[in-house]
C-alpha cells in the first residue's frame, strides 16, 4: 500500500479501508454531502494528533503547547487496536487522570464519561489563589464554592483563604464519592481520581499551605 500523506504532519494512517464515506445529494439545486460513515477510531486518533501537532490548533490552545503522543500511536492501526479494547462507547479520551496531562499513551490515557473527564477541570492553582476560594469584597471575607454532584454548592464565608480552600477540599471529596458511586470505571481510573484528591488533602495535612 502506498504511503499516505502524514496526518497533522506526524501521524501515519496505515489502514486499508476508507475512514469516511459521504453521499452527495441535491438541496434546492445545490450539491451537498451527507456523511454515511465516519470511523470513530480514526476520528479520535486524528483529533488527538490535531491537539498536539496542528499549527493552527496549538496557538489558539496554549495548554497543549508541550503535549505529545507516544511513538507507538504514530500509526493509526496501533491506536485503533488499543481503543478497541477500551470502554470507549459514549466516553471521552482523557490524558490527565492517569498522567500529568502532557502525554498521550496507553499508560496515561483512558476513556471515561464526560462527568469524570471534567471533574478536575479548573482545579489547577493560578497565581497565589487557592482552588475553591475567592475574596468576597462586600463581606471582607473569603467565599468557598464547589460543584457537588450536578449542583453548585455554596460552602460559606471564612476568615482566611486557606480555611475556604479547606472547605472546598472537603466538599470535593464528597463530590468525588458521589461521582464514583454513579459510574462504572476501570480500577486504575478510580485510583487516579482518588490520587488527585489525596494531593490536596495531604498538603493541608502537612501544613504545606500557609497564609
Amino acid at each position: 500500500m502506498a504511503m499516505n500523506k502524514l496526518v497533522c504532519g506526524w501521524g501515519i494512517n496505515d489502514v486499508d479501508y476508507q475512514i469516511q464515506a459521504n453521499r452527495p445529494y441535491l438541496d434546492n439545486g445545490i450539491k451537498k454531502y451527507i456523511t454515511e460513515f465516519d470511523c470513530p477510531y480514526y476520528r479520535r486518533w486524528s483529533h488527538m494528533l490535531m491537539r498536539c501537532y496542528s499549527d493552527k490548533f496549538k496557538p489558539k490552545n496554549p495548554t497543549y503547547r508541550n503535549t505529545t503522543v507516544c511513538d507507538e500511536w504514530r500509526h493509526f492501526s496501533k491506536f485503533r487496536a488499543w481503543m478497541e479494547a477500551m470502554p470507549w462507547h459514549g466516553n471521552e479520551l482523557d490524558k490527565d487522570i492517569l498522567g500529568d496531562g502532557s502525554h498521550y499513551s496507553p499508560s496515561t490515557c483512558c476513556f471515561v464519561p464526560k462527568s469524570v473527564n471534567v471533574f478536575w477541570t479548573k482545579c489547577d492553582e493560578k497565581g497565589s489563589s487557592l482552588v475553591g476560594a475567592s475574596f468576597h469584597k462586600a463581606s471582607g471575607r473569603y467565599r468557598a464554592q464547589c460543584n457537588v454532584g450536578k449542583h453548585r454548592k455554596a460552602l460559606g464565608y471564612f476568615n482566611s483563604e486557606l480555611e475556604a480552600h479547606a472547605a472546598w477540599v472537603r466538599a470535593k471529596a464528597e463530590s468525588l464519592a458521589i461521582l464514583l458511586g454513579s459510574v462504572n470505571l476501570e480500577e486504575r481510573v478510580v485510583r487516579g481520581m482518588k490520587r488527585r484528591l489525596s494531593f490536596f488533602e495531604e498538603r493541608l495535612k502537612v501544613g504545606e499551605l500557609t497564609q
